[in-house]
């Protein structure tokens, strides 16, 4: 994935090319460089190199489950990093600012660090020394595993995407930077700093164990090498100096148990030993199993006599099964609605969601409540192309270029039919419900230059003329909102369905100056003179505009009843499809590689997005590249939407924002926490009976 971009290529060749050359200076005193070096390097350390580079098999993984996590729990301290620091790191931004110095740290920023740990790595294996070898390979992987329970549970967001007037410099140097960083950070993995952790769990080890002085030279640079990259994650607004202290923390864990650990782990996975018992099994076959089992067998002799090192492993493996139970649970929130087989579409507000299905049978329209799971058939016309279905509190509206049906939701069983039906003579463009102070129901069936209100008890009509063509019209109680064009730029003209009360908000999409700069010098021209509204959405005092610019959408959201406006989606990327309610705004968004693409010819799939009203985050929910989103709906306490996979096979999706213990996995849990009281009691007698009292 990561390696398909031209910058990850560029960077990653730059490291070892620059390990190589750096040979000769740190090289230790004895030895001599040859190709042959590099070749006896595979051959003699190849488990060496499957513990280091194990991580990057797994890195994907964990980053994704962070995001997962991140999306559903919101577990963010970043509020408690801030109290500590406040705005220091700021001060260094600030300070140290050019663009000479953004360029620059950037870049050594990604293949600075690029080429530390590798020559950490290989410079030991290459010169073949096993002493230093076996240590600093077994640091760099316990950083990692030391890293993991903070990256899942103590997410810290970047110091750009948090201090007020701080930038992400390195994220949004180019586009294609950009879209590499997004690709593989989740942005809430600041604590502990990784590109501290690493060197300088890499210094400490030599520091420890060089016992000739051969590194010495080595340890320097990465000294100065540490304190380069203390300055940089601070100027490139992405660490915290707290995440500094903890990824020195972390380094020393790490350092410490490799102290207690490399004599055991590298006496069964030295490679000397492997080939050895390789020759001996295919010798002795009968022979090596015998040994293999005897010495298993000897491995369980502390069992049969328990002491606190087994009643402690038992109690650890309790924790880490509980802790299993409850992240797979966080982790699994979303379900599929099993009766819909291949839904076409699908719009829902409240408890209530509705879907369109094809089938060779014609068109199928189910309402269903998420709340109660139960599911009626959706009566009224035959439609013979898929309609549009429009929802809003316990009413929803299906309809074509011509044909109305009006609907509202009740607890009763059977099918559910149409309360109003009509057929329009001129081409419906796009419907919205809005209700009146009384509690009455009226469609807002916007046509050519003109826009009904109609109110399904009597069927009674009030027509406003419109001065320009509209596209989209989104209605939030009496309001009606409507899309314009002008030459300022677009446009959205809100009217009151009871007063004369009309507000006109002129949309501003465009991002910051150095965004937009980033993007005109990549070669894309944005059209903002031109740009027009495709989608609206509106929920009590906020308005939702999706806006074409030229090569792609944004995504603005408005308050209007300050006229604040702010970008929600990423300002490089194509967005759509947005749904208001329950204080969220949910939106697709679409990772760009080659930020030319249009939606059409794009490789990349939409992945859903949710912007919270209240704190004005914005979290992705979909990860997969392979399946695509679409049409996400915000309901009560839930998101859905429609996952289209590689085979073209469509499914509805909901997934609920409150964590939720599957029953199962409850009594599994409870039976968990009543065995640890026992267990925690012996391990307490165990540890601090009479007999080790009175030693």
């Amino acid at each position: 994935m990561v390696a398909e971009t031209g910058i990850y290529i560029t960077w990653v060749t730059g490291a070892i090319l620059i390990s190589i050359a750096m040979m000769p200076v740190f090289k230790p005193p004895y030895a001599r460089i040859s190709a042959d070096g590099f070749i006896d390097m595979f051959r003699r350390y190849w488990a060496h190199m499957v513990v280091v580079f194990s991580v990057y098999l797994w890195k994907d993984l964990l980053d994704g489950l962070d995001r997962i996590l991140m999306a559903n729990t919101q577990l963010d301290m970043t509020f408690l990093v801030y109290a500590i620091e406040g705005d220091s790191v700021l001060w260094v931004q600030e300070g140290l600012r050019s663009e000479l110095l953004d360029v620059f740290m950037t870049h050594f920023y990604v293949m600075g660090f690029m080429t530390a740990t590798f020559a950490s790595f290989v410079y030991p294996i290459y010169f073949d020394d096993r002493h230093m070898a076996d240590r600093v390979s077994l640091s760099m992987f316990w950083v990692y595993i030391l890293a993991i329970p903070f990256y899942l549970f103590l997410n810290v967001k970047v110091t750009g995407n948090y201090v007020e007037g701080m930038e992400t410099i390195a994220y949004d140097l180019t586009p294609e930077i950009h879209n590499w960083f997004n690709r593989i950070d989740p942005f809430t993995n600041g604590m502990p700093s990784l590109h501290i952790g690493l060197p300088f769990a890499i210094w400490l080890s030599m520091h420890r164990w060089d016992e000739d002085g051969r590194w010495r030279r080595f340890r320097n640079f990465l000294i100065l090498f540490i304190g380069s990259t203390s300055v940089s994650i601070v100027y490139l607004g992405i660490h915290w100096f707290v995440d500094i202290i903890g990824g020195m923390i972390i380094a020393i864990l790490a350092v410490n148990l490799t102290a207690r650990t490399h004599e055991p782990i590298w006496r069964f996975a030295d490679e000397r030993l492997f080939t050895r018992r390789l020759a001996r099994t295919l010798e002795d076959p009968r022979g090596s199993l015998l040994r293999t089992m005897r010495s298993f067998i000897k491995t369980l002799d502390p069992v049969k006599e328990p002491g606190k090192n087994q009643t402690g492993a038992i109690i650890l493996s309790l924790i880490i099964l509980t802790g299993s139970v409850l992240l797979w649970d966080v982790t699994h929130q979303k379900i599929s609605i099993d009766e819909a087989d291949s839904p076409t579409s699908a719009s829902g507000s409240g408890e209530w969601l509705v879907w369109v299905e094809e089938s060779g049978g014609g068109v199928e329209i189910t309402a269903g409540n998420v709340t109660s799971e139960t599911n009626r058939t959706v009566g009224g016309q035959q439609w013979a192309e898929t309609p549009k279905v429009v929802s809003s509190g316990d009413s929803f509206v299906i309809f074509d270029n011509k044909s109305v049906d009006y609907f509202e939701h009740d607890q009763g069983s059977g099918v559910l039919q149409p309360i109003f039906a009509e057929i329009s003579d001129e081409e419906i463009i796009d419907i919205a419900i809005s209700i009146d102070s009384n509690g009455g129901k009226h469609l807002a069936i916007l046509s050519s230059n003109k826009l009904q209100l109609v109110e399904p008890s009597d069927k009674s009509t009030n027509i406003v003329e419109l001065n320009t063509n509209s596209s989209v019209v989104a209605s939030s109680g009496a309001l009606v909102a409507i899309s314009e064009t002008s030459e300022a730029g677009p446009l959205v003209n809100i009217t009151s369905i009871d007063s004369d009360l009309t507000i006109s908000i002129l949309l501003d999409p465009k991002s910051s100056e150095r965004i937009e700069d980033s993007i005109m010098n990549s070669g894309t021209y944005l059209d903002f003179q031109n740009s027009t509204i495709v989608d609206l959405v509106m929920d009590s005092n906020w308005l939702v505009a999706t806006v074409d610019i030229g090569p792609f959408n944004r995504t603005i959201l408005v308050d209007t009843l300050s006229i604040n406006q702010s970008l929600i989606s990423n300002p490089r990327w194509d967005s759509s499809s947005p749904s208001i309610g329950d204080g969220r705004v949910a939106f697709l968004q679409v990772t760009r590689d080659d930020i030319i693409s249009s939606s059409s010819s794009s490789q990349r799939n939409n992945d859903v997005y949710v912007h919270e009203l209240e704190s004005g985050e914005t979290n992705q929910y979909t990860f997969d590249e392979e399946v695509s989103q679409s049409q996400p709906q915000i309901l009560f306490e839930r998101l859905a939407w429609i996952e289209i996979n590689e085979d073209g096979e469509k499914e509805l999706i909901v997934q609920s924002f409150t964590d939720t213990i599957e029953p199962r996995n409850s009594l599994l849990l409870q039976a968990s926490i009543l065995a640890m009281i026992p267990l925690i009691f012996l391990w307490t007698l165990q540890s601090y009976g009479i007999e080790k009292i009175t030693q």
